[in-house]
């Protein structure tokens, strides 16, 4: 039954590997600072029940999260909107780790459309203490890791704690959220993305403006979100007006005006993901000086004697197409930029060039024994055969390693901070 749901979940996402150095003596196993998950679109965490069942971090290999525990890690698995815009998912995220209602700001909510307030998370927040001084009078802060879309999510949170938004400030007023105020960038120790997609990928144009997949999630959302099992795999759409918040007692409904208002106000997943919607969010949003940025991605094509590329002979069958979409982009153009054979490389969703870190920010190749510095992206040594959805274990057993590699690398800075 796990496998059969895995199966299942992991089609509806689709909307060799490289040995491992040796780990500092030092980064022993154990965490001082928390490690928050974010999943990416159509994924879940913690506050929904189908976690319990197939488990987003491990899939029909078993809870990842719970295997780090044991090692000492202080994990979290959070669960934002399934198909929200990255700036909503990021609201919700902030809610859920500080127990407070989901705030989506008043000037973001007068300009898409949508209620400003969305469901409450005190009583049930994700962890506790974030932001309070330890018995050593030091910020508790976490670390952040972001899978697919769930990249950008913790970029933005990273950049609200330490800027904040000075549109919401005035015109939300004193009623403003503490997201929005910024000052906090000393909350967050470092975020590291998998395969993210930072510069957007041509296959969510595709889903999003030709072949309008957008209604459809919607549609599903409004449907799985109203009934009464709406937090199996629950869609967060309530801002819509698409999903019910069982406390508020919503019925259930079809509401085809929100779906409308969802699609067409580009307030959504299917919009940040693309090239242009990628393009303006990395407009405003920077890099955190004091923050350590890490990047990690596979790749799962092969380049041919003839310049060619295609997808590897052992990747996932349903990342296949979306593989040989990527793999023939040389000079097609997508939001007025043509995408050059720099992008052909992927993991079978994501171009590896997207992966890499947002056009514009410093970054550096990371390799082993390498000083790393805050306030740049390290990006990590690609790994060969891993696929988009490798890293929820979904294609392979070996996953975990990566994480863990990852976090021993974050802890020996923990120790030399």
């Amino acid at each position: 039954m796990k496998k059969a749901i895995s199966v299942i979940l992991s089609l509806v996402l689709a909307v060799c590997i490289l040995p491992l150095p040796a780990f500092a003596e030092d980064a022993s196993a154990g965490g001082r600072y928390p490690y928050i998950f974010v999943h990416g679109m159509m994924g879940w965490g913690a506050y929904d029940a189908v976690d319990s069942l197939s488990p987003y971090w491990g899939g029909v290999h078993g809870d990842m999260l719970v295997s780090l525990r044991e090692q000492g890690y202080e994990c979290y698995s959070a669960s934002v909107g399934k198909i929200s815009s990255e700036w909503d998912r990021c609201c919700e995220l902030y809610a859920q780790l500080t127990g407070t209602r989901v705030d989506y700001g008043a000037a973001h909510a007068e300009k898409y459309g949508h209620e400003r307030f969305g469901r409450t998370y005190e009583g049930k927040a994700l962890m506790e203490g974030w932001g309070e001084a330890d018995g050593n009078g030091d910020i508790r802060k976490v670390n952040l890791f972001g899978h697919s879309m769930g990249g950008p999510t913790v970029r933005m949170l990273a950049y609200l704690m330490a800027y904040g938004s000075p549109e919401e400030v005035e015109a939300s007023g004193e009623d403003v959220s503490p997201l929005f105020t910024g000052g906090k960038a000393d909350w967050i120790f470092s975020v590291t993305t998998w395969s993210a997609p930072h510069n957007g990928t041509p296959i969510a144009n595709i889903f999003y403006d030709k072949l309008h997949v957008g209604y459809l999630l919607a549609f599903l959302g409004n449907v799985l979100g109203s009934g009464p099992k709406a937090d199996f795999w629950d869609y967060q759409l309530e801002q819509f007006g698409l999903t019910s918040v069982k406390s508020e007692g919503i019925k259930a409904h079809i509401n085809l005006k929100g779906i409308n208002n969802f699609v067409k106000s580009g307030d959504n997943c299917g919009y940040d993901l693309s090239i242009r919607g990628a393009r303006e969010m990395n407009e405003w949003l920077d890099i955190v000086p004091d923050i350590y940025y890490f990047s990690v991605t596979g790749e799962t094509d092969v380049q041919l004697e003839n310049g060619k590329y295609l997808p590897s002979a052992g990747l996932t069958t349903f990342l296949k197409p979306t593989s040989l979409v990527l793999c023939r982009l040389n000079g097609k153009e997508y939001d007025g930029e043509a995408l050059g054979e720099e992008w052909r490389r992927n993991d079978g969703m994501v171009p590896v060039i997207s992966a890499r870190a947002p056009f514009g920010e410093p970054v550096v190749d990371y390799h082993e024994g390498d000083t790393v510095e805050p306030g740049v992206w390290n990006f990590m040594p690609i790994i060969d055969g891993m696929s988009h959805v490798g890293y929820m274990g979904m294609d392979n057993d070996r996953y975990q390693q990566f994480y863990e590699y990852q976090m021993k690398l974050i802890e020996g800075l923990v120790i030399s901070d």
